[in-house]
């Protein structure tokens, strides 16, 4: 059983040959091509260069392009500052106010802004894999856009005072335009990496933790447009074959109905969540995937603590598929090469 075998059997319910690894190694495949961050996040060929070098060392079951947030956002006009070796930071937002979302228009992803970038990186990565390997893309969050678009703080600022009643009378109007815009992006960006052979169309939308808004805010003002983004996908994705993949980071078990609701097949769990926890709560309806912690123990601990929290993971989740090795966000750089392939090692050797 190949790696998109093995992770096809697991999305569907069912327990392949060995449990797949899936490690969320972005940027941190730049690192092991000898490559700097901006080469990696403006170039397509050398994201798909970059995560075939580590797939050829460590045997993951996954590669994914996902690296930096704002590829979108740029599309839109968002400017932002370029780093050598870390990632790219957001200059001044866009919008001054919610109504000035009347004058967006929906990008094209063939040619708007870096979202060329990563739709070529399926495409290289598919003619190097040949259908071997399951392909991760990339694709930020509807609510995570419209926020870069306005500026983070503001944004949940002028949120808070909607949810309170104390907003313009228009602002709720204003803001289901905007994340009209923002989520049909996110669908035809969805879509293009698709038709590159993409295998699971992702979607990170950390902004919409319950770290950053509470459940009332999450169900009112971001769970339609997920709603409307997944089921698009899925519909469209679904004679090639794709499966959704939603990551927010932070502690969302309480909107883990939520997610089952929206639709999505795999979800990405932070290493603060706990892992038996939502397999009990998911049940058969949402795959998941990690939870491995990315600082404390993929970057600073041993081969041993890998393996250790590792088979804890596999105990916690694996039983009766549905369940992937992962890491609980992106894999920091400097992490050791060693504790990414004990960590494949380890899921490769628990045989269902």
């Amino acid at each position: 059983m190949n790696s998109l075998e093995r992770v096809i059997k697991t999305l569907n319910h069912e327990e392949p040959d060995v449990v797949p690894v899936g490690p969320f190694t972005g940027y941190y495949a730049a690192e092991i091509a000898g490559i700097t961050i901006k080469e990696y996040i403006t170039n397509g060929a050398s994201i798909a260069e970059a995560q075939h070098q580590l797939y050829k060392l460590t045997g993951q079951d996954i590669v994914l392009t996902a690296a930096d947030t704002y590829y979108i956002a740029e599309a839109f006009g968002l400017k932002i500052d370029y780093h050598q070796n870390s990632l790219p930071t957001a200059k001044q937002p866009i919008l001054g106010d919610l109504k000035d979302a009347r004058k967006l228009k929906v990008p094209n992803p063939q040619s708007d802004g870096r979202m060329p970038v990563y739709i070529e990186a399926v495409r290289e990565l598919q003619k190097r894999l040949r259908g071997k390997v399951a392909i991760r893309g990339t694709g930020t969050g509807p609510f995570s856009i419209a926020a870069y678009l306005f500026g983070v703080e503001n944004f949940l600022v002028r949120l808070a005072h909607m949810i309170m009643g104390s907003a313009s009378s228009t602002d709720m109007q204003d803001y289901t335009t905007l994340l009209e815009i923002t989520s049909d992006t996110c669908i035809a960006f969805e879509k293009a990496q698709i038709q590159e052979g993409l295998n699971i169309a992702y979607l990170g939308d950390s902004l919409s933790s319950l770290d950053m808004i509470s459940p009332d805010m999450y169900t009112k003002f971001v769970m339609p447009w997920h709603k409307k983004v997944f089921k698009e996908i899925h519909d469209y994705g679904e004679k090639y074959g794709v499966f959704t993949m939603l990551h927010s980071c932070g502690n969302n078990t309480k909107l883990l109905e939520s997610y089952i609701d929206i639709g999505v097949d795999l979800y990405e769990v932070d290493s603060v969540m706990d892992l038996r926890e939502c397999k009990e709560k998911v049940g058969t309806n949402i795959s998941l995937i990690g939870n491995l912690a990315p600082t404390d123990i993929l970057l600073d601990g041993s081969a041993e603590d890998v393996r250790r929290e590792s088979i804890k993971c596999i105990d916690a989740a694996a039983k009766g598929g549905g369940f992937i090795l992962g890491s609980g966000c992106f894999v920091p750089c400097n992490t050791p090469l060693t504790n990414i392939q004990e960590m494949v090692k380890v899921g490769h050797g628990y045989h269902y």
